[in-house]
């Protein structure tokens, strides 16, 4: 062995050894037991491996590796979600491709897409993780295009996929709808303004916040409470009278006003007051109007009192069917032209801090959304809230406190599932056609279908229905493909080699008797869109819940404590710090984290990694010095009082480890095996035999030999590349073994070697 580690070294040869020689290491075979099944998040494609991809795949390649040494039959898939509009604006930004040119522009996609696979692909590979790769699937295969599918015309059959026209969260920015989970909102400033609407000789003051939308009002709402008129003539509630000091006039009960007619200023329309239980009392001046569409609250009154919809926002953010002042306006910008149009009528206007629906599932978005309606294709889950309130409490969650992100979600949960996404290119066609004014699934054996693409199939159509529409300008939700992984991952598995798959009801159907699989690990940002989409349509499509776990990773931050972002210049690349350091320091990094919190990047944890890869190198290198030509099968009849110690500690450490992997605690187990390998092994024990060592006492070398062949199996699972490398250079010849993979735990326990030692 070498004085100092060599980790370029090192790196390559190992990497060829897993990834090229004995790929097959990896290799999961679903017809042998027992099996350890991992469901792993296939990253979005649209560019480089993230410090955040870094920790989640470290995590889960060292529950596979433990769990390959622990005796499982282990599936660690790869896979990459390559739809979706991250990578359409890298094609328009920087290939210059206009969406127009649509088959133009899905070629550019789908190279940009396997440019982006094989970078992350290596950058996965460096880190050391043990993917299998003979199942290695893409969203856009056709064999994985042809699944979904599948299993969107089977919710279909079942009543669950529905076409219909209703107010939709859009995206100016993106010029897309977007459903709940894509959704949320985020504290802006903006502005409240106190508007005077006349009523015979007085005025009711409203609040709003959306006064540019002053063209689609069509009512005025009031809660079930005292209002008062003041001297002034205003009608606002008492509330808002005794807060502002106003000098009120008389009492009006909301009988007096319900149902009686105002007049919107500047468009002359009139509009009924209305009382209804939802109006906030004591926001503003406890009096709103409703625009279509300003809010949710506005799309259930004018559902519940049957209001007139008049559209003033087009897809495009801007103003229509309003003042020719307003009109081809953006919302920022007609919002400040109303102001001044409304001089004679407002009261006062102020600037607030509120919360504005955003499309925050897009970092590199956030725009704010409109609501407006559009024909759209739905999945039915309100109806199943209660259900799925059921379902996850099935599933243990690590930590237990992220249950709650899921219970929150959905019980906040106010409208079906969107799943259409309008005017994207780079996505996955709907397998249905409209004929007549009714939806029609496309027969199986035409799966994948894609309308744009496939003008056989689409000719085919035609010719046997007439005139018939296809959904061209509509691709699916990416969340839609991504939520069947623990049925995908088993369908690739069963269907290994086949590509050109037509059985695809046989398999899907086979698929079902391996669920749930064993485990699902991802961040917390994606409790809402991912794991909440999986539960809700593994569980529908199959019956079964699709995972037995659930671990939690939290964001990671730079140094600076924000959030690592290359927007914000504090990202680091993980090769960078592979280059600079090593897979295993990095590795050491990630596995310090703890479940479910935020966990700072330092490059002080990286060298602290380091130094403990070097400690261990020079271990072995001590051992492989003077205990090499010791067999394990020469062990001595007796041993010292100190090298019982030094075992009766290593067994305390294996039971305390192996407690700590039953809970995935892996910085709990870092740190134990760091303290006995460094100070209780190396500082203690090995210093004190050194003497025994140089007087070739066979009780000690036999020892040493054995001590550092459990460690090293121990802490392959975090350190893979240094520790193979080591059992490689001592203990390949004597075991007969490529790698430290092909062994068992359980063949290298004191009790097999120790029996009656004392």
């Amino acid at each position: 062995m070498d004085k100092r580690p060599d980790y370029k070294t090192i790196e390559i040869e190992i990497r060829d050894l897993w990834f090229n020689k004995r790929k097959d290491l990896f290799r999961f075979d679903i017809s042998k037991d027992p099996k350890y099944v991992i469901d792993t998040p296939p990253p979005f494609t649209s560019g480089e491996a993230h410090m955040g991809h870094a920790l989640g795949f470290v995590w889960m390649d060292f529950i596979a590796r433990f769990k390959r040494l622990e005796g499982y039959n282990v599936y660690f898939p790869l896979g990459f979600d390559c739809h979706g509009l991250p990578t359409e604006r890298k094609v328009e930004n920087k290939l210059r491709i206009k969406r127009e040119d649509k088959i133009r522009f899905l070629e550019a996609s789908r190279e940009w897409t396997l440019k982006s696979i094989e970078s992350m692909y290596n950058t996965f590979l460096r880190l050391g993780c043990s993917f299998d790769l003979y199942k290695v699937y893409k969203t856009m295969d056709k064999k994985y295009e042809a699944l979904v599918q599948y299993t969107l015309i089977k919710m279909f059959n079942e009543g669950l996929v529905y076409r219909g026209k209703k107010p939709v969260m859009w995206c100016p920015k993106c010029k897309t709808a977007i459903s709940m989970q894509e959704a949320g909102y985020i504290e802006r400033e903006g502005i409240l303004a106190y508007i005077k609407l006349k009523l015979e000789n007085k005025f009711v003051l409203i609040a709003t916040t959306r006064p540019e939308m002053i063209s689609s009002c069509v009512g005025v709402f009031i809660a079930n409470r005292e209002y008062v008129e003041t001297e002034d003539s205003l009608i606002v509630s008492r509330v808002f009278a005794e807060k502002n000091n106003l000098k009120i006039k008389r009492i009006i009960k909301p009988e007096e006003l319900n149902g009686r007619e105002l007049e919107i200023p500047l468009i002359k329309r009139k509009v009924k007051i209305y009382v209804d239980e939802n109006v906030d009392y004591n926001f503003g001046t406890g009096i709103v109007w409703v625009c279509t569409y300003g809010d949710f609250m506005d799309i259930e009154w004018r559902e519940k009192y049957k209001l007139q919809e008049i559209i003033c926002i087009n897809e495009e953010g801007r103003i229509v069917n309003s003042l020719g002042e307003l009109n081809g306006l953006t919302v920022e910008e007609a919002r400040k032209k109303v102001l001044d149009l409304l001089k004679d009528y407002l009261y006062r206007v102020e600037k607030i801090n509120h919360n504005v629906l955003t499309h925050t599932e897009r970092q590199d978005c956030l725009s704010s959304l409109e609501l407006i309606p559009k024909e759209q294709f739905f999945i039915k889950t309100l109806e199943l809230k209660e259900k799925l309130i059921e379902w996850q409490r099935e599933i243990k969650f690590y930590p237990e406190e992220m249950r709650n992100r899921l219970i929150n979600w959905i019980e906040s949960m106010d409208q079906d599932w969107n799943i259409s996404r309008t005017k994207l290119i780079w996505g996955l066609a709907f397998p249905f056609f409209k004929k007549d004014g009714r939806i029609h699934p496309v027969e199986m054996e035409d799966l994948p279908f894609d309308p744009r693409r496939d003008k056989e199939k689409v000719e085919k159509y035609r010719k046997k229905y007439g005139n018939v529409e296809f959904f061209e300008d509509e691709v699916l939700d990416v969340w839609i493909e991504s939520s069947i992984t623990p049925i995908a991952i088993i369908y690739y598995a069963l269907t290994e080699g086949l590509e050109d798959l037509k059985e695809i009801k046989k398999y899907f159907e086979e698929s079902i008797k391996y669920l749930p699989v064993d485990l699902r690990q991802q961040g917390y940002e994606i409790i809402r869109t991912w794991l909440y989409d999986t539960l809700f349509r593994v569980k529908v499509l199959t019956g079964r819940l699709p995972w037995r776990e659930a671990l939690i990773n939290g964001m990671v931050l730079a140094e600076d404590g924000r959030k690592m972002s290359k927007s914000l210049g504090n990202s680091v690349d993980p090769n960078e710090v592979m280059d600079k350091y090593s897979p295993d320091a990095l590795r050491y990094w990630a596995l310090m984290a703890s479940y479910g919190d935020d966990y700072r990047f330092t490059w002080k944890d990286i060298e602290t990694g380091q130094s403990f890869m070097i400690k261990l190198w020079n271990i072995a290198r001590y051992v492989y010095l003077n205990c090499r030509e010791v067999k394990f099968k020469d062990k001595p009849k007796e041993l010292e009082e100190e090298d019982v110690k030094i075992l009766d500690s290593l067994r305390d450490i294996i039971n305390k480890s192996l407690e700590l992997m039953k809970e995935y605690k892996f910085q709990e187990y870092l740190k134990v095996w760091r303290k006995f390998v460094w100070e209780d092994f190396a500082n203690g024990y090995l210093e004190r035999v050194k003497e025994r060592v140089r007087n070739k006492d066979i009780k000690a070398l036999w020892t040493l030999k054995y001590v550092l062949r459990v460690i090293l199996s121990f802490l392959h699972p975090a350190f893979p590349y240094i520790t193979e490398k080591i059992y490689r250079e001592i203990y390949k010849e004597e075991e007969k073994k490529d790698s430290i993979l092909e062994t068992k735990f359980s063949e290298i326990f004191m009790e097999k070697f120790l029996n009656n030692y004392k």
